[in-house]
């Protein structure tokens, strides 16, 4: 399956697991521009089929425009074309996301992704202009993430979004009910929608995958994992996939009270980033209990990890 940009060039679909990186900081809340380095290297080498960064699980609302943008740069550069590229460039305003997302088109990546600006919910017209002046401005495919934390669209604005706005192609899902909209969506967009992804962590890949969904945007850390699921799903393994992502559950549902708290523990223990060090607010920090079940997860799991440290 191919898309095309308004340019009239062809790729093929965006497809398999799109990991997310966490952006590492250092404990006096700085940016780690080694440690992003070594986390962007590692989320290629583990075996995720593309990069999206800097969004929700890379802590994108806690950055500068000059860190994000610094990002964009080093992501281009360090994943060099080995697996494609998405930028996050969710803002507070459309001039705020367009100037992002031209930086982010510059700087090499293959698309961007975004959600309406929402610090008030937009109407329906604001969200259909934002996404055309963002077209307007880009020549490379747009996807729409479609977050119940954002301004959460329903399938018939998704597939109108598709149908009316040139790049817009594609869509990252995870509302409540992220299966059956994506379901809705594609029966009634067809060829305008090119593909859509499902977000929490993996959390229901198998069934996403069995409603057509062509991948999964998921925080990179275990990306030799869920990339081997996906590449079960695709060669017709479902039970092999399913025995896998079985096993996955308990660390899915630990993980989902701690977010990027988590992502980052899971990081610097597998020696990718030099601190877990969040500076975003609103998730518990981890106290000695949650290490210790962190540690007895993780043990269970160890022997799928693909990637070590050297």
């Amino acid at each position: 399956m191919t898309h095309q940009n308004s340019k009239g060039s062809k790729s093929r679909q965006f497809r398999g697991i799109y990991g997310i990186p966490a952006t590492p900081f250092l404990e006096d809340d700085t940016l780690d521009i080694r440690s992003l380095e070594a986390v962007l290297h590692f989320s290629v080498e583990n075996g995720c089929h593309g990069i999206v960064m800097p969004v929700m699980a890379s802590e994108y609302q806690s950055l500068t425009d000059d860190e994000r943008k610094l990002i964009f740069e080093f992501t281009t550069k360090i994943v060099d074309r080995r697996i494609p590229t998405v930028a996050g460039v969710t803002g507070i305003s459309n001039a705020h996301s367009i100037g992002l997302a031209k930086h982010a088109q510059d700087a090499g990546f293959d698309s961007v992704i975004a959600m309406p600006p929402h610090s008030a919910k937009p109407s329906t017209a604001e969200v259909l202009v934002f996404f055309e002046q963002l077209s307007d401005a880009l020549n490379i495919p747009i996807w729409i993430q479609n977050h119940s934390a954002g301004a959460p669209l329903s399938a018939d604005q998704l597939a109108e979004l598709c149908e009316k706005v040139e790049n817009v192609s594609y869509v990252k899902e995870e509302t409540q009910f992220a299966g059956q909209l994506t379901t809705a969506l594609l029966e009634q967009a067809g060829h305008s929608v090119k593909g859509v992804m499902g977000g929490m962590g993996c959390k229901f890949l198998v069934a996403e995958y069995n409603r057509g969904m062509c991948g999964n945007m998921p925080a990179s850390h275990y990306g030799d994992i869920h990339s081997k699921i996906w590449e079960l799903l695709e060669i017709g393994d479902q039970s092999r996939a399913r025995e896998i992502h079985t096993r996955m559950a308990p660390l899915n549902n630990w993980e989902s009270l701690y977010g990027m708290r988590a992502f980052k523990e899971v990081l610097f223990r597998r020696g990718v980033i030099t601190s877990p060090t969040t500076r975003s607010p609103g998730k518990k920090s981890l106290d000695k209990y949650d290490m210790a079940e962190l540690d007895a997860l993780l043990a269970t799991i160890d022997d799928m990890f693909t990637w070590k440290a050297s």
